[in-house]
């Protein structure tokens, strides 16, 4: 089974959560396939068993993480790196956060394959009617099938708690993504590149913002574009929080204490 939906700038995703794997259709070049980390394609395919509802955050763990226990640092970064590749990094337009209840997927954005190939030809009058509804139901069908995923899921987390025999803090990345962690106290971020020459660059600008001697909480994940800076901050109230500013003309740490709450 795979799902259709299109991204910000008009791009045709097909995502087929059996393989892990995300085909981008451009209008002016072509596909471009992304494998994704195991729990990152599970994450998107139960958002688009049911797009429009909210998933919670113990049913998306639940889902994702089937084969071990994780703490909920792993679901936001595992947002972070699909919100990355789907370009939803700055607006959160597609994968929408619900304050204090978890995710949903933005059904406006969902598609069809008749989309990928275009209009197709006008059919004979032997032929289904244009005017005829293709696969009704469908979407009844789909929801039906998510909520029983989510049951059975939701149920074998509940048991899995009084049966867990192993801890993993591990999480699976994209191959094309490098990251580096810093910690200390309240305060954890992770820097995000595309090689480690990217990441060693913002650890280090980082480390040098002076940004310990601020005792800030949360948690950030911080990349580059270009010379755009991003910083997505979960607060520690649990609210979220986005910046995009150029590092040239704005201090990191004034970036920082804004994205955390902190100013």
């Amino acid at each position: 089974m795979s799902y259709y939906f299109r991204l910000k700038n008009s791009a045709l995703v097909e995502f087929y959560p059996d393989r892990y794997t995300l085909l981008i259709n451009h209008a002016d070049s072509p596909p471009e396939e992304i494998t994704l980390a195991r729990a990152d394609a599970r994450i998107l395919e139960l958002l688009l068993l049911e797009p429009g509802a909210v998933c919670s955050r113990e049913a998306i763990m639940a889902f994702a993480w089937d084969d071990r226990v994780v703490s909920a640092g792993s679901l936001n970064q595992s947002i972070f790196m699909l919100r990355n590749i789907l370009g939803d990094n700055k607006d959160h337009d597609l994968l929408i956060t619900v304050p204090r209840r978890g995710y949903r997927f933005n059904s406006d954005q969902l598609a069809s394959p008749a989309d990928e190939t275009g209009p197709s030809a006008e059919p004979s009058s032997a032929e289904t009617p244009s005017n005829t509804p293709v696969e009704l139901g469908q979407p009844a069908d789909k929801q039906r099938l998510g909520k029983w995923v989510r049951m059975a899921y939701l149920a074998a987390a509940a048991f899995a708690c009084f049966t867990v025999w192993q801890l993993y803090a591990a999480h699976e990345l994209p191959h094309d993504v490098e990251v580096a962690a810093i910690k200390q106290g309240e305060l954890s971020i992770t820097a995000v590149g595309k090689s480690k020459q990217e990441v060693d660059a913002l650890k280090a600008d980082v480390l040098s913002s002076g940004i310990w001697s601020h005792q800030l909480q949360g948690e950030v994940f911080v990349s580059r574009t270009g010379s755009r800076t991003n910083l997505s901050c979960i607060q520690k109230s649990g609210k979220a929080y986005n910046l995009e500013f150029a590092f040239s003309e704005e201090r990191l740490i004034s970036m920082f204490g804004k994205c955390l709450g902190g100013e």
